[in-house]
């Protein structure tokens, strides 16, 4: 259940393995926040893309890409912690370690171990979708044929900003290390150097995209769900295809700029996971964002393609927001969403702060909620997350049954795509997305979730069409088309 809790007895033996790997934060220690300024009356700044450049060939790089609304730049982390089916491992200055840990219990016992380091001390990294086993008795999940973990985080002692007109390096003294300003002017000098990144031409991919179920297996799963939904074993369900392709380690990178290009979001992200692994994300959905108890989560449903003119794309913006289907069915998640807020939040707190609002992409007009609420005193990191993961959007009504279906449904696990990415500060603040919009590299591969909502009138030709409108920047990225 969510609200289980580990021992304190085993919340001790985790941090002390913890802290055999990186030592508890100094005594005292300070977060700061500092402008960066480079030399000269009117020296420009350099741009994100370019310190992305200069950065990321660097260990444990990773890339919170925010657009016009920020980004975060981190390199070379203090600790990795991974969790992958029920064995977590932890590397670090003081060498490595494995024991037997769940997720969301390893990321309490991170906060216990070294959250006095405060809010210049930033987890990075990843929650899969699959994590949603330690906290429900579920299905065996599908196949797994990328291996990536579960859980990816990464500790990190500094953190480069950029807010849209300058840079801030944000930092805590609580290890032992050099300067993080002298460090990041250093870096932002080195980037000031680098061209801007080019946009590659060509296809990347080796072969074609094959899709998992195929496109008839697809619509056949669609109208499965549309017969339980029916008999009452759910109301609504999110039912994901995966594409999939052979990709060359050097054309990684290439593709997540192409990715950006096609489809620029306030919650992209490039995450180095080494060994030729990645996250790619281009998400445009909030998963939770938390400010001084403040807890906020934005879910998305209801989609149309962008229309080839103004005229077909305004009449297709409008056709989304009259559409009596796609409003219930975001209402449906806005109820799932507000009742795991309500596990954790003070008594009443919970509001519906805005509705079906339209939201535009380059690729997809889709609409979005924002539900509101006030944490209870005490309430962690770790407890919000044990109360609302998944996300609701990706889910279904009821959440748990509709978890076992997709386990039934889909061909392959969803790992990264479909959970949660971002940053975790621990000082108790996070901003994390929704895991949409989400290409994962391993083993030579890339493999992109495409998801829909089934509701009781959907239609299965129209379901793989919003799959397919949905995965649109993916294929363009590519450059190359669905073969199977």
């Amino acid at each position: 259940m969510w609200s289980d809790r580990m021992t304190e007895k085993r919340r001790r033996r985790i941090v002390e393995r913890l802290r055999s790997i990186l030592p508890a934060p100094r005594s005292h220690a300070r977060s700061s926040k500092t402008p960066l300024r480079l030399p000269g009356p009117r020296a420009e700044p350099p741009s994100p893309e370019q310190v992305a450049l200069a950065l990321r060939e660097l260990p444990g790089f990773a890339w919170l890409d925010g657009a016009e609304t920020g980004h975060r730049l981190c390199r070379q982390p203090l600790a990795v912690l991974t969790v992958r089916n029920g064995r977590a491992s932890i590397s670090g200055p003081g060498g490595s370690a494995r024991f037997a840990a769940g997720g969301f219990d390893l990321l309490e016992a991170a906060y216990t171990a070294w959250g006095a380091a405060g809010s210049g001390a930033t987890l990075v990294g990843y929650f899969g979708y699959e994590l949603g086993r330690e906290i429900e008795a579920l299905p065996t999940p599908p196949a797994d044929d990328l291996g990536l973990p579960d859980l990816h985080l990464a500790l990190y002692d500094s953190t480069l900003r950029w807010d849209g007109r300058s840079w801030t390096v944000e930092a805590t003294d609580a290890w032992p290390g050099p300067s993080p300003v002298i460090e990041a002017e250093r870096i932002l000098a080195a980037a000031r150097r680098r061209a801007v990144p080019q946009l590659p031409s060509g296809g990347l991919a080796r072969g074609g995209i094959v899709s998992r179920p195929r496109r008839s297996g697809f619509e056949a799963a669609v109208e499965r769900i549309v017969e339980r939904i029916a008999s009452g074993e759910i109301f609504q369900m999110n039912l994901c295809r995966r594409l999939e392709a052979r990709l060359p380690a050097r054309h990684v990178w290439p593709l997540y700029l192409r990715l950006r290009a096609a489809s620029p979001a306030e919650r992209g992200a490039y995450l180095d996971l080494g060994r030729g692994r990645a996250v790619l994300s281009i998400s445009p959905e909030v998963f939770l964002t938390v400010r001084n108890g403040e807890v906020e989560t934005r879910p998305i449903k209801g989609t149309r393609p962008r229309g080839a003119n103004l005229r077909e794309d305004r009449a297709l913006a409008r056709e989304l927001l009259e559409s009596e289907k796609d409003r219930a069915e975001l209402t449906m998640i806005v109820d799932v969403a507000r009742n795991d807020l309500g596990r954790v939040c003070e008594a009443g707190s919970v509001q519906l702060a805005s509705h079906a609002e339209l939201m535009t992409l380059p690729t997809v007009h889709h609409t979005v909620s924002t539900v509101r609420g006030r944490l209870r005193t005490g309430t962690s990191p770790a407890d919000l997350l044990r109360a609302t993961f998944p996300p609701a959007s990706i889910t279904g009504a009821p959440k748990i049954r509709a978890m076992a279906v997709i386990a039934a449904e889909e061909e392959r696990r969803r790992g990264p795509a479909m959970g949660a990415l971002g940053w975790l500060s621990l000082g108790g603040d996070l901003d994390l997305a929704v895991a949409i919009r989400t290409a994962s590299v391993a083993r030579g591969r890339t493999a992109y979730h495409a998801g829909c909502g089934i509701v009781a009138d959907s239609d299965p030709e129209q379901e793989l069409a919003e799959s397919t409108a949905k995965a649109r920047a993916f294929l363009e990225a590519l450059g190359s088309v669905e073969t199977a």
